[in-house]
């Protein structure tokens, strides 16, 4: 993917510990092109860290206590694409461990974007903030290695 115009619609870790991705690369004749990708092979540290560092953001745009963080676990990211400039919007998916339930709580943000679709001045509640935005973009450029087929260290020799 490098060099290529690639953009992520979703990047997501299954209930199988798989990595899920869905993303579109532009054609030389500037059409985005579709493509797809589940793996079991694991992704690197940084892939995961930076998918869970997302859960500050679940907890500021669902108006969740911030005691409730450490219950948090995301699990992934749609993305879309909005308006002239093709501005960037995102909902980040979560499931939060409650203490009577052995199933978590789903959760989704609401749909934010990164700016104003219309160009005028953004309402600050309709765009994600600054510091999201920034967390997002360390999650795909992950995703990107991940495509390119950067993964988790594995063994330089076989078991013994």
């Amino acid at each position: 993917m490098r060099g290529e115009i690639v953009r992520f619609k979703k990047i997501k870790i299954t209930s199988e510990k798989k990595i899920m991705m869905l993303f579109e690369k532009q054609s030389k004749s500037k059409v985005w092109d579709e493509y797809s990708l589940t793996c079991s092979e694991e992704a690197r540290p940084e892939f995961y860290a930076a998918m869970q560092s997302l859960k500050k953001y679940v907890v500021e745009m669902c108006e969740l206590p911030d005691d409730y963080l450490d219950r948090i676990t995301v699990r992934g990211v749609s993305f879309s694409y909005a308006g002239m400039d093709e501005v960037m919007g995102a909902t980040i998916s979560a499931g939060m461990r409650l203490d009577d339930s052995y199933t978590q709580l789903n959760l989704n943000t609401p749909h934010k974007a990164s700016g104003s679709y219309s160009g005028q001045d953004p309402d600050p509640m309709q765009v994600l903030s600054d510091k999201c935005i920034d967390a997002l973009d360390i999650l795909c450029e992950e995703a990107g290695l991940y495509v390119d087929g950067e993964r988790a260290q594995m063994q330089l020799f076989g078991a013994a």
